[in-house]
C-alpha cells in the first residue's frame, strides 16, 4: 500500500493482481489502475518487466471511478510514455508533464473488459488456473468436480460469488483473455480459434465479438497500431 496513484503495466509477461479480495490475471495488453491507500499484491505468472509510475492523488484524471482499482485497455500513445518515464529518467518537471498527458488518456480510455476476475475459493482457482493454462481443456464444471473431490455446486457458487460469472461464461473470458495475448503477439486468427477451444473459427468470432464488441482480426489490428480504432464513412 503506497500513498501515490500506481499505473501498472506488464510490458512483457503476465501477472495476477489481487485488491481488497479481488483477482484479475492481466497481460501486456492491460493497465493497472491502483488508487493511493489501496492494499493490493502483484505475483508474477509469466516473468517480464513491470512498469510502474507513481503519481499524487490531486493529479489523477477527473471523475469519480479513480477511487477504486480496475483495468484499463493499453493504448500505443500511453505505453510510450511509460517507457520514457520508466527508462529516461526525465527532470521532475517532465514528469509532471508526462503524467499530466496519461491522466488526460486515461479519463478517456475505457474499462478493459477483458481482464479476468479470478476466484478465491482454492479448489475454484485450481479449475481457473489449469483453464489459464490451457483454455482449449473441454472438461465440464462436474469433470473438474469429481477430480477435485467435491460437488458441481461448490465450484459454481464460488465462481458466481467470487467472479461475477457463472463457470460458463468465466471460461468463455478465459478463453477471450488468452485469444487477446495470442492476437497481440501476432498469431492468426485460425490458429487462435482451436488454441482457446473453438471448434471453428466462426465460433470463436462470435464468441470474441460478443465479449469486445470487435472482430478478433480487428481487434489485433488495432493493438497493434495499424487501423485507427473509429472510421468514418460518407
Amino acid at each position: 500500500m503506497h500513498q501515490e496513484d500506481q499505473l501498472a503495466w506488464m510490458a512483457t509477461g503476465s501477472m495476477e493482481l489481487g485488491v481488497l479480495g479481488d483477482q484479475w490475471h492481466l497481460r501486456r495488453e492491460h493497465l493497472a489502475w491502483i488508487p493511493a491507500g489501496v492494499p493490493h499484491e502483484m505475483t508474477f505468472v509469466e516473468q517480464g518487466d513491470l512498469i510502474s509510475v507513481y503519481a499524487d492523488p490531486t493529479l489523477r484524471p477527473p471523475g469519480d471511478r479513480w477511487g477504486s482499482a480496475r483495468t484499463l485497455r493499453l493504448e500505443d500513445l500511453a505505453g510510450s510514455l511509460l517507457l520514457h518515464l520508466a527508462d529516461a529518467h526525465p527532470s521532475a518537471v517532465r514528469r509532471r508533464q508526462c503524467w499530466l498527458l496519461l491522466a488526460e488518456l486515461l479519463a478517456e480510455a475505457p474499462d478493459h473488459d477483458a481482464a479476468v476476475a479470478l476466484p478465491r475459493d482454492p479448489r475454484a482457482r485450481t479449475v481457473a488456473a489449469a483453464l489459464l493454462d490451457d483454455p482449449a481443456d473441454p472438461r465440464e464444471l462436474a469433470d473438474w468436480a469429481a477430480e477435485i473431490g467435491v460437488s458441481s455446486k461448490t465450484i459454481a457458487r464460488a465462481f458466481s460469488a467470487e467472479t461475477g460469472s457463472t463457470f460458463r461464461e468465466w471460461r468463455v473470458r478465459a478463453r477471450v483473455h488468452t485469444a487477446v495475448g495470442m492476437l497481440v503477439r501476432g498469431d492468426a486468427v485460425q490458429a487462435v480459434a482451436p488454441a482457446v477451444g473453438y471448434d471453428s473459427v466462426s465460433s470463436f468470432i462470435a464468441a470474441f465479438r460478443a465479449r469486445l464488441g470487435t472482430t478478433p482480426a480487428v481487434y489485433a489490428a488495432q493493438a497493434r497500431g495499424e487501423v485507427p480504432p473509429v472510421s468514418t464513412r460518407r
